[in-house]
């Protein structure tokens, strides 16, 4: 077995005392965060998947802090998916080295992670032909492989006012996903709530959402924001491509 901590939607500010939603400041939830899933980890953790929205404000800054955190707390490999709120040159520059990019995948043992960029046009997202092209040909060239996708906006419907910052064209990456053999699962965040479902009733690819490591929204009709503390989930990549997710939440802010 392999396991990932995958964390979402930081939204680390310039100013690293400045608090958000909910009176969190995100700076200091991510550290208990880290601080928590390397303490409390259901083993070895063989990876880090971040799955966008680093930044809160678009600003240098942020991406600096969350560079000193990974090198402060995590001594594992780090990779980043950018999210709506890292649709600025900051986040290609200071993160380039860490990006999971479509067509060069992560592989730890039979299990092959893919990365997918989905910013678009504000907070709502699209999956562009060229990356699918990349990520089917890596699987056709690794047909015993196991496949996990790893993006920001979510596939499935949240059944929330999240839905209005959508994948536009989630139905045709529906399409694809479901002529693409050997894809076993989809990890995404955006939502700031840890949903899970499947893709397809027959083929049931399964699609776990992240909690935030800052505020939490409700997934109602209207804008709320939740009492759930920050969180995180560790993602386990079975020997047999089952996958598995563990929700934490922090103990204290």
């Amino acid at each position: 077995m392999k396991y990932l901590l995958h964390i979402t939607d930081n939204h680390l500010f310039a100013d690293a005392t400045k608090a958000g939603y909910g009176g969190i400041v995100p700076y200091e939830s991510l550290v208990r965060v880290l601080q928590q899933a390397f303490q409390h980890a259901p083993g070895n953790i063989d990876a880090v998947i971040v799955t966008g929205d680093i930044s809160g404000d678009n600003s240098k800054l942020s991406y600096h802090h969350f560079l000193q955190l990974v090198s402060q707390y995590i001594h594992v490999p780090v990779y980043v998916i950018p999210g709506n709120h890292d649709d600025n040159a900051y986040f290609d520059t200071q993160l380039t080295a860490y990006h999971l990019r479509a067509g060069e995948p992560l592989q730890l043992e039979n299990w092959r992670i893919h990365g997918i960029d989905t910013r678009y046009q504000g907070t709502r997202g699209q999956v562009n032909a060229q990356q699918l092209s990349a990520i089917a040909k890596d699987i056709h060239s690794h047909s015993t492989a196991f496949n996990l996708l790893a993006m920001h906006h979510h596939v499935l419907s949240s059944k929330s006012w999240m839905d209005k910052h959508e994948l536009i064209n989630a139905g045709e990456f529906i399409d694809w996903l479901m002529q693409t053999p050997n894809i076993n699962g989809i990890v995404h965040g955006h939502v700031h709530a840890p949903l899970q479902g499947y893709v397809d009733a027959k083929k049931r690819i399964p699609v776990f959402a992240g909690p935030s490591s800052c505020w939490q929204w409700e997934m109602t009709e209207s804008f709320s924001l939740s009492h759930d503390k920050p969180g995180y989930q560790f993602i386990t990549l079975h020997d047999n491509g089952r996958i598995t997710c563990d929700v934490r939440r922090i103990e204290t802010l």
